[in-house]
């Protein structure tokens, strides 16, 4: 009996931290894109206003925060390092590095496109560029917010709830 209660808390903490890890990446996604929103504010700031190139620029904002999101500076950095033009080394740096954050496949495409216009258009265009994508990603903050809120608890519930059931089902 006693070996029944140890298996049943063993499944119900098991599912209820694996209901509680998803609901986690509906909580990250927003602030990650409103901190992806900062760092392209910041970027246009270190492109505009203080001229630097774009490798300059992606090292400064890269070195300004600590957040998963900022890994796009920096491995684009690498690649441009590496004889990729601006746009091909945004691209990459995006694809091999989404994973490491909790942005989604749109927010993927919404990033790409940013990079095709790196380095290819004069000022005025890069500014533009960058105030379209920080557009784009506040609609898809505004996305991400209502799906927390929507499937936050959801995840949450459904992993305790799963728990039980699978504790009803073993009895």
């Amino acid at each position: 009996m006693l070996l029944k209660i140890i298996g049943s808390l063993i499944v119900l903490v098991s599912c209820s931290l694996l209901g509680f890890s998803h609901a986690k990446t509906y909580a990250k996604r927003p602030g990650e894109l409103k901190t992806l929103q900062s760092l392209l504010q910041i970027f246009e700031n270190e492109i505009s206003f203080l001229s630097n190139v774009l490798e300059e620029a992606f090292f400064k904002v890269n070195k300004s925060t600590d957040s998963s999101v900022a890994v796009f500076f920096g491995a684009a950095i690498s690649n441009m390092k590496d004889g990729l033009c601006a746009d091909e080394a945004w691209t990459k740096a995006v694809k091999d590095n989404i994973s490491k954050t909790n942005l989604n496949s749109e927010d993927e495409n919404i990033i790409i496109s940013f990079g095709k216009m790196l380095g290819s258009s004069d000022l005025e265009g890069q500014i533009k560029n960058i105030r379209l994508t920080i557009n784009q990603l506040k609609i898809q903050e505004q996305k991400a917010e209502e799906l927390k809120v929507k499937n936050e608890s959801m995840y949450k519930n459904l992993g305790v709830l799963g728990g039980l059931a699978i504790i009803i089902l073993l009895f």
